[in-house]
């Protein structure tokens, strides 16, 4: 697990601190309208999604290791590029979604490995210790771009970040020791085969649902938190240190705590831990309420993740995992794109009101799904 980890902490420290960081480079760097930037974000999303699933299936043909590699050494040219011609318009946007879709074997495939390398009993510890490593990536990766920032400029990020990203590339090529994957005929791991299994179909629907939760969380309450609920951005920055910390401090020993609990009851349970606590800001919106549904939602998020994809890498069959994974991993991309546009029009035409609601009600459903894919994965089991 450690040479897998690595890979993951790395991708984290640096292409995610890119994303965290694009919205800020455009606007400040570029000096693009904020209308520039939404859409430069509805862009990415499904380019990057598709990306996703395309390359878990190639992975299945070719192994996941070369697509790891290249992905980081083709990542961090295209920020070189970006560094060099990022003047023109045109030229800056295209090579921002396409860092979505040529990263995408890189942030997607490690979880891949886990399953490869790891076998059922393992799999959700394996699962949790990649987060782990994500988040010490996400804890590490931000200050080192603000410092990047700070004494360099712009440009001086993005060749910090890509170089991050050669070592990445390194780091694969080095410590990754893979097993030529069981290959796949042309007509296994279509989407057309991915959607036909029931079990996994509805876990993708509760992937979709969760991944809605997540985005409620990460794009549409800081933006409610302070410009209606009177919050300082810096307040907010502050609060939301608890999510990596919580992860790397208790993502382990809250999945050993867990494991006696059946799969479907705890991936229902997780997914409702997800968006049932928006609903206290009915009551409140201090600021210790809103602490405590960040605490609320990361415990959920720390269950749900390693769960449904310990139950994803059961329902795959061997020789097309990478394909399923993928399917799985594309849900970000509709979520990303569809939950802010929804949330922030019930916000304008609603009340702030329905977005809690709106985000509790998604919660509800995606346990449901998430129960139901475990109960038809069970029922199908010899």
């Amino acid at each position: 697990m450690l040479p897998i980890a690595a890979i993951s902490f790395t991708y984290s420290a640096s292409f995610s601190t890119f994303w965290v960081y694009v919205g800020i480079y455009a606007v400040k760097g570029l000096h693009w309208p904020a209308s520039r930037v939404g859409l430069l974000f509805l862009a990415s999303a499904p380019a990057a999604a598709v990306a996703n699933y395309l390359s878990g299936r190639i992975s299945d043909r070719v192994g996941r290791k070369p697509l790891i590699f290249w992905s980081f050494l083709a990542s961090a040219a295209n920020l070189m590029l970006l560094a060099w011609l990022g003047g023109a318009i045109a030229v800056a946007f295209a090579l921002i979604v396409l860092q979505g879709v040529i990263g995408a074997p890189a942030y997607s495939l490690d979880r891949v490995l886990v399953a490869d390398v790891v076998d059922a009993e393992g799999r959700e510890p394996g699962f949790a210790t990649v987060r782990v490593a994500t988040n010490l990536g996400a804890l590490a990766g931000p200050p080192l771009g603000a410092l990047l920032v700070y004494l360099g400029g712009w440009n001086a990020f993005l060749l910090g970040i890509a170089a991050l990203g050669v070592a990445g590339a390194i780091l694969t090529a080095v410590l990754i020791r893979e097993a030529q994957p069981a290959r796949a005929s042309e007509r296994q791991g279509s989407l057309r085969e991915v959607l036909r299994d029931r079990p996994f179909a509805l876990l993708l629907l509760s992937a979709l649902l969760a991944f809605t939760d997540y985005c409620g969380f990460e794009t549409v309450l800081p933006v409610i938190a302070v410009s209606v609920y009177g919050l300082a951005p810096s307040t907010w920055g502050l609060l939301f240190v608890i999510s990596p910390a919580l992860v790397v401090i208790g993502q382990l020993r809250l999945t050993r705590a867990t494991a006696r609990i059946p799969p479907g009851p705890r991936l229902a349970a997780a997914t409702l831990l997800m968006g049932l606590p928006f609903l206290l800001f009915l009551a409140s919106t201090s600021v210790a309420v809103i602490a405590a549904v960040i605490a609320a939602f990361i415990l959920g998020e720390m269950v749900w993740m390693p769960t449904s994809q310990a139950v994803a890498a059961e329902i795959a069959p061997m020789e097309t995992r990478g394909t399923y994974f993928g399917a799985l991993a594309a849900m970000t991309g509709p979520a990303w794109t569809l939950a802010p546009f929804i949330a922030f029009q019930l916000k304008a035409h609603a009340s702030v009101t329905s977005v809690w609601l709106f985000f509790a009600a998604i919660a509800v459903a995606g346990a449901v799904a998430g129960a139901a894919a475990v109960s038809a994965a069970t029922r199908r089991r010899p």
